[in-house]
């Protein structure tokens, strides 16, 4: 059967066209993608009617979809949105969701390299409102890269809304993206996955109920929790069981969060620390325990600290004390004098007192000081769940049990 054959004329100029040819006055909803010809120029491609979901959605941000729809239609002009986390956190099917919901024409759009300013043009010369759709936007448009700064500012005027949508897996955007609402009015960062959408999730998938709590555990240790590590875990203890999965854990392909611990430390020269004992540091940590200041120094007058000159050694530098947190790859009651602890591979124990909680350290590039920790928390253990407040110092810090 022969192709139906029109003809369209632009001005004084006629085209040949095949195939089945309407005019519409604006776009219909739809989702659709770009596509670039040299020769033809630029056109969309619709390629679905609507994103679907043949899979049950876990932990959907059902609030903020909802907050973003209600100021969409409370607000003109022109509204950004980023969606920021690692993979498998949600942020593309919360994106998805949002396009869906707003009942716009989506368009998802690429980077075109050099033909960027050309995409942009076509994107502003749009006579419907719609939404503009950046899937994983940092490996499109890099953070020098400022076409799309163009069409969000209002460069190509024009009274159709567009919505720009993002996601990105690291926030290596355009710096003039971030800090800017009248740019990207929500920013929302999808992290792990909450505990109680673990514990749904298994509930649907594991065959063995009895083990959802001994998974919930496992999944607390790692470094980060996606939907997919989640899926994986749930189809290897599917398949071993969950005890045989545990004793072949190691070599799964997830890596467990670091120890973290909150602590109190100083330091001294080594000439001062010669005369300053676990206990002295011990009643300086109770101190600095009961006091309400951000920071501490030990001796509040001159007299205090002349006096505490002439017990340890003349001119001896004035004692503080400062809060942090400190992070392990193993438990400290591990440890041993000659390990690692801290940020730094230089930083090495020197002693301990587990019973005490006290470890003292030097970093081997600079031996010239003794530095004391007194570890608030020596029972802590890796946890994505931990919940944290705020202590008197105005620290963030996690609230576990001793």
């Amino acid at each position: 059967m022969a192709l139906r054959v029109s003809w369209i004329k632009n001005g004084n100029t006629y085209r040949r066209v095949e195939g089945d040819i309407s005019n519409v006055d604006v776009v219909p909803k739809g989702i659709y993608s770009i596509d670039f010809n040299p020769l033809a120029g630029w056109s969309l491609e619709e390629v679905a009617e609507e994103f679907h979901f043949d899979y049950k959605i876990y932990g959907l941000q059902s609030k903020f979809v909802k907050h973003v729809l209600y100021a969409y239609h409370h607000t003109r002009g022109n509204l950004g949105i980023l969606l920021n986390g690692t993979k498998g956190t949600g942020k593309t099917v919360t994106a998805k969701i949002l396009a869906n919901d707003f009942e716009l024409p989506v368009v998802i759009v690429k980077s075109f390299g050099e033909n960027n300013q050309g995409l942009i043009e076509y994107l502003s010369s749009f006579n419907f409102d719609c939404v503009f759709f950046f899937d994983e936007f940092e490996k499109n448009f890099n953070e020098k890269d400022c076409s799309i700064l163009q069409i969000m500012d209002g460069v190509y005027n024009s009274q159709y809304r567009r919505i720009f949508l993002l996601t990105t897996n690291e926030t290596r955007i355009n710096e003039n993206l971030l800090s800017r609402p009248s740019r990207l009015r929500y920013v929302k960062e999808f992290c792990n996955l909450e505990q109680e959408v673990v514990k749904e999730y298994l509930n649907d998938n594991l065959i063995e109920k009895k083990d959802i709590d001994s998974v919930i555990d496992f999944v607390d240790t790692l470094q980060i929790s996606t939907i997919d590590i989640l899926k994986t875990i749930v189809e290897d203890i599917n398949i071993f069981g969950y005890e045989e999965f545990m004793k072949n854990k190691d070599f799964f392909n997830v890596k467990t969060a670091e120890y973290c611990y909150f602590v109190y430390r100083t330091y001294l020269d080594r000439e001062a620390a010669k005369m300053y004992s676990i206990d002295e540091f011990l009643k300086d940590v109770k101190r600095k325990d009961t006091s309400r200041e951000p920071v501490r120094f030990m001796y509040d007058t001159e007299a205090e600290y002349d006096k505490a000159c002439e017990k340890y050694r003349k001119n001896r530098p004035r004692i503080s004390m400062s809060t942090l947190s400190v992070d392990t790859i193993k438990s400290v009651k591990n440890m041993h004098p000659g390990d690692e602890f801290g940020s730094y591979d230089s930083e090495v124990i020197v002693s301990m007192d587990l019973q005490k909680k006290v470890v003292i350290k030097k970093d081997i590039n600079d031996d010239d000081y003794l530095y004391y920790y007194f570890i608030k928390d020596i029972n802590a253990k890796p946890s994505l769940y931990a919940h944290y407040n705020k202590d008197a110092y105005g620290y963030s810090g996690p609230v576990l049990a001793d």
